[in-house]
């Protein structure tokens, strides 16, 4: 045994393959030195690498000219999404939920745009502080996204105005998309106004410039709106304010063709809105209606179809859509925001 060691020390080579007469009761060193060597010898990948999926590519920047390809950015954000909840980095709608009481958000509003846009810069420049509300949707051991509503930045702290009927109770998660397709986990909400149908939540960035408020449009006046209707991501509207007008309070649940299937509780008090013609539907709640500046002068809510006819045969005369007033929208942040 002594002799055979000092040979394998001597002439590696030949104790690594060794006669093969002298194979039939190896000794525990041949044995260990055979196995590193096949070891060695194997070219093959661990079957955990071969699995593994490549990154999906990013999607092409948002700039009104490349064409926007919806399932594309879904296989994009949804590895970012997954990573979040594993790593216990998100909350719940529930936990979001709790957190959307009547009460006002405290921020720094960022200064009036006076400088007249055409409509396709206004789309470029605004799309950048626009973001899709994102929930989970769990299918074994891996989170789909769901598309669920839209934002935007009202300042450059990272604080997001949508409606307050985004949040409802669920085990899922919820997270906000922002234009260069990063999703963030919403942090928590800061404020909302469910008469109005408001609430204001926070991501934690500074990246995202946020958007000029103005108040008091004009019927007549031409504005602008992108939302993501149906996960159509950063579609684009235009059309006139049709309509200012006060809804009474309400005795019952309201339901719109908007609010996601969603039954909002009634509303005691009267409440301020906007009628607008610019088109939008489910998934566009909280998206930014603009002025010809890039100012906003509203948040897209609900829709509201006037039918007439027998109820087994109505048919669509008009469709309604209405919009929270930037001026309510002011109403709900701290006295000490201005944007002058």
């Amino acid at each position: 045994m002594t002799n055979l060691t000092e040979a394998q020390e001597k002439q590696p080579a030949e104790a690594a393959c060794p006669p093969a007469q002298e194979q039939q009761k190896p000794e525990p060193s041949d044995v260990k030195t055979e196995e590193k060597q096949e070891e060695e010898s194997d070219p093959a990948p661990a079957p955990e690498k071969e699995k593994r999926k490549p990154a999906p590519p990013k999607p092409a920047p948002l700039n009104g000219t490349n064409y926007i390809f919806d399932t594309q950015i879904i296989l994009y954000a949804e590895p970012q999404m997954n990573k979040m909840i594993k790593a216990k980095q998100a909350l719940t709608c529930t936990e979001l939920e709790s957190q959307a009481t009547d009460k006002k958000c405290k921020t720094t509003l960022a200064k009036r745009n006076t400088k007249p846009q055409t409509k396709s810069m206004l789309y470029r420049e605004a799309s950048k502080s626009v973001v899709a509300i994102l929930i989970s949707r769990k299918h074994l051991d891996h989170w789909h996204i769901v598309p669920a509503a839209t934002g935007f930045f009202i300042s450059d702290d990272g604080i997001i105005a949508t409606n307050r009927h985004v949040f409802n109770k669920s085990d899922e998660f919820m997270f906000a998309m922002t234009s260069d397709y990063v999703v963030h986990p919403i942090k928590e909400v800061l404020g909302a106004n469910a008469a109005n149908d408001l609430a204001f939540c926070r991501i934690d960035s500074s990246e995202y410039k946020g958007l000029a408020l103005r108040q008091n449009i004009p019927v007549g006046s031409d504005i602008s709106l992108i939302s993501h209707p149906s996960g159509r991501f950063y579609t684009y509207s235009h059309g006139v304010v049709t309509r200012r007008y006060v809804r009474p309070p309400q005795r019952g649940p309201s339901k719109t063709e908007e609010s996601d299937g969603d039954q909002r509780s009634p509303v005691k008090v009267p409440t301020r809105w906007i009628t607008i013609s610019a088109e939008f539907g489910k998934g566009s709640s909280g998206g930014p209606v603009l002025d010809r500046l890039g100012n906003v002068v509203g948040m897209a809510t609900s829709t509201n179809s006037l039918r007439v006819g027998k109820k087994t045969d109505t048919v669509s005369q008009m469709v309604f859509r209405d919009c929270v007033p930037t001026g309510v929208m002011m109403e709900s942040l701290n006295p000490g925001s201005s944007n002058p």
